[in-house]
């Protein structure tokens, strides 16, 4: 087991098991109007940022049936499509961005992410797409966003190279 592994290992132990912990207990009192950030999104696109595709859609996967072994949301709701923005977030590493655009393609992918979350959830309910559109899938995008950019802010350091 190489270094770069062992640091993976040790990132996604950390960050992963504390983001699930903090997504069940701090995120439903910071919660406005049913619109809650989603941190362990926040910690799949950081690792895949890090380290490559691969790490970022495993990492996904294991923290999205984690996350939802602890909801009341079905198993493997939100591990697809946790582990499909780990995957294209490892796969920006290759683009060579930088700064600002980083961010771009983060809410894109974060959207993206909540479309396909809400997207399987809609069958569950008597709502239209439309309407879970306007009133979950933007303001959770828009706060998944802001806690995105706090999170890199005071954790940068362990998810660049």
């Amino acid at each position: 087991m190489n270094q770069e592994v062992k640091y993976f290992l040790f990132v996604l132990l950390l960050f992963g098991i504390s983001a699930i912990i903090m997504q069940s207990l701090v995120v439903p009192l910071i919660e406005v109007n049913l619109w809650q950030p989603d941190l362990v999104l926040v910690i799949v696109l950081l690792i895949g940022k890090r380290f490559d595709a691969i790490k970022g859609s495993t990492a996904g996967f294991v923290l999205g049936v984690l996350q939802d072994s602890l909801s009341p949301l079905p198993v493997g709701i939100t591990a697809l499509p946790k582990a499909i923005v780990g995957y294209a977030s490892g796969k920006t590493k290759s683009l060579r961005l930088e700064g600002a655009t980083y961010y771009l393609w983060f809410i894109l992918l974060i959207f993206i992410h909540e479309v396909i979350v809400y997207l399987f959830l809609q069958y569950k309910t008597d709502l239209n797409f439309t309407y879970l559109l306007y009133s979950r899938v933007f303001p959770n995008t828009v706060y998944t966003t802001l806690m995105l950019f706090i999170v890199n802010l005071f954790s940068g350091k362990y998810f660049t190279e």
